[in-house]
């Protein structure tokens, strides 16, 4: 970025089905065509294009992931230094940094064109008017929100950029917060309440992120800077959603990830608040398409039976979930579980299939035969508990299909496991079956940027906050009525298989069990000492913080949230030495921020002149 100057493209304006992003192709706007209610629709659209960015490629799961409680990094080596926090995170890195930084502001900046040139463009359409401002003002907080979130203060620019500019100061964060706010402020007044076209922002997206903002305003990281009425705002906007929108909880945990078709059923949910839009059209799928289907898969081609394939994915196996990241699930009553993880795989073919010996069979007159057929379940993983000494050599060959356990025993009777850093359970959230190939990187699939779910968690953390926990456990609790097996629900073979101290075939409710009470974030309870705190925790504000950390884990595991859950709550240090022994050694203080990108911090000049090293340093985030 050799000057800041930031020349605005219409990223692509080739990119989902939705008819508002059908457009062709333009490489860039004339400041002419601005002046026209085409070239405004033609900004608008762009400035949707943005939303893409954030699963577009591999920043999607470094600035968000990596270097967590509930995931490490996998077999792949691309990005690990954002998982162990090794001295090679710095500001030079321009896979990961530069492109949040300068794709930012380049939305920003095309926001603030439009907001400048709408009220007189579309002066004799005030509906139109109206929504168009709502849709960049949303837009514009949200950019700031990512970045205030990011790295703390960043520079402010609500002008448009048209010449190139060197002195472009960072402001303080709470400069920044009171922008957003302002800017999420206007968007609920000025947005409709409903979508007029799949993919349209509303009032519902607003309160949303108003209420996002507000709790992160009032969190541990912006204790310096909270308003005293941040939490009650907080409840509020986030309230307005749950009780005065037609947005619903989907029924099955399963509706929100179950990709069955291209803009099917999962991707027009009513839970959905707001989604980046793809589409299976490749020439509206830009350079990259939705790529998040890559990184949470782990090695299975070389499985019997298997072979790369599109049901199962691209394995990129850059994230493996922590044992933290499992274990934070009840996971004989919690349906999450088994609906956020692939436990089993189907076979594609009979390479390598073993088959049946005299010693193993379950019949004589099965001796010789294949173990499994195509069709047939081919690996299955098991995520027991270190006490679980069952899956011996002797019972995992009677069983057809390969065991992978975490827990099994060798030949010697020694505690081992079938895992490592290549072979463990997938996060299914993202596979992606209705790519051309099954090599092809470019995914389909929207991406869920806020969906009602998070809803109650932001409103149930604030009441928490405040300490009045029935409302907080009130709300918890629908969210945990959704997450419980329903009656009749079949598990599957894997669960009964796994989960032994169930009756195998038992199908009835566990709402029951997955109803909660304050007892569990209560220190000395016996509700608390079943559930997963770091230690040190011993206060009931303290705990109950950490319990909504442990209820975020569950109902949005990898969905691009976590890094700044853990810093905005400054429980980064702590939870990363408790659950991530990748992360551990090295975490501390500084990584509450990441450092400002190098060419960012070379660019500036002060009254024409460029920084000293000195000024580039009191620029920079302490530490880097």
């Amino acid at each position: 970025m050799k000057r800041l100057l930031y020349l605005i493209t219409i990223f692509g304006m080739i990119s989902c089905s939705d008819d508002f992003l059908e457009e062709e192709m333009v490489a860039t706007l004339t400041q002419e065509r601005y002046n026209t209610p085409e070239g405004i629709e033609e900004l608008v659209n762009g400035a949707y294009e943005g939303l893409r960015f954030h699963f577009n490629y591999e920043w999607s799961y470094v600035l968000t992931n990596y270097g967590v409680d509930t995931f490490t990094n996998g077999g792949g080596t691309n990005h690990v230094m954002w998982n162990t926090y090794s001295g090679e995170l710095d500001p030079l890195d321009g896979a990961n940094l530069a492109p949040l930084w300068d794709n930012m502001y380049a939305q920003i900046n095309l926001h603030n064109i439009g907001i400048t040139r709408i009220p007189e463009v579309l002066a004799d359409n005030p509906e139109l008017r109206d929504t168009r401002l709502g849709e960049l003002y949303f837009l514009r907080g949200f950019d700031y929100l990512k970045l205030v979130t990011q790295f703390g203060g960043v520079p402010i620019s609500t002008e448009p950029i048209t010449s190139d500019r060197a002195d472009f100061p960072r402001a303080p964060k709470e400069d920044v917060f009171n922008l957003i706010v302002e800017d999420l402020t206007k968007a609920v007044d000025l947005l409709p309440e409903e979508e007029s076209q799949e993919g349209r922002i509303t009032k519902s997206a607003a309160r949303h992120y108003l209420a996002k903002t507000y709790l992160t305003r009032a969190s541990e990281l912006n204790a310096d800077i909270t308003q005293p009425n941040d939490l009650e705002n907080a409840a509020k906007f986030a309230m307005e959603v749950i009780s005065g929108s037609n947005h619903q909880l989907a029924n099955n945990f399963n509706d929100l990830f179950q990709y069955t078709s291209v803009n099917g059923p999962n991707e027009t949910n009513s839970e959905i608040i707001l989604a980046a839009q793809f589409d299976d059209n490749q020439s509206l799928l830009g350079r990259y398409g939705n790529q998040t289907h890559l990184y949470f898969l782990s090695v299975y081609r070389f499985f019997p039976g298997m072979t790369r394939n599109l049901e199962d994915g691209r394995e990129f196996q850059r994230l493996k979930p922590t044992d933290f990241g499992l274990n934070v699930f009840n996971r004989t009553i919690d349906s999450r579980f088994y609906k956020s993880f692939q436990t089993s795989y189907i076979a594609k073919n009979t390479n390598s299939v073993p088959t049946w010996s005299a010693e193993n069979a379950p019949s004589p007159d099965l001796v010789g035969e294949l173990k499994f057929n195509v069709g047939d379940t081919a690996a299955i993983y098991v995520v027991n508990e270190m006490g679980d000494r069952r899956f011996t050599p002797d019972y995992k060959d009677e069983l057809a299909p390969l065991v992978l356990a975490r827990y099994a025993v060798n030949s010697s009777g020694e505690l081992t496991t079938d895992w490592d850093i290549s072979t463990y359970p997938s996060l299914s959230k993202y596979l992606d079956p209705f790519r051309t190939n099954f090599n092809d990187a470019k995914g389909t699939r929207d991406g869920i940027l806020a969906r009602l779910g998070e809803t109650y968690l932001i409103a149930a953390e604030a009441y928490g906050r405040m300490e009045n926990y029935g409302e907080a456990v009130s709300l918890l609790n629908q969210l945990r009525a959704r997450a419980a097996y329903q009656e009749g629900e079949d598990r599957g073979f894997v669960y009964y298989l796994t989960e032994e101290e169930v009756p195998y075939g038992e199908t009835s409710s566990t709402a029951e069990e997955m109803t909660i009470t304050e007892e569990i974030f209560t220190p000395g309870t016996t509700a608390a000492q079943q559930e997963i705190y770091p230690t040190g925790v011993n206060s009931k504000p303290d705990m109950f913080v950490h319990f909504i950390l442990n209820e975020r884990a569950r109902e949005l595991l990898g969905e691009f949230h976590r890094w700044v859950d853990l810093a905005r709550t400054k429980t980064l240090i702590q939870r990363d030495q408790a659950f991530n022994p990748d992360a551990a050694p090295n975490i501390r203080e500084k990584f509450l921020l990441r450092p400002i990108p190098q060419s960012y911090i070379d660019a500036l000049e002060q009254n024409g002149k460029p920084l000293s090293a000195e000024e580039k340093e009191a620029v920079q985030n302490p530490g880097y």
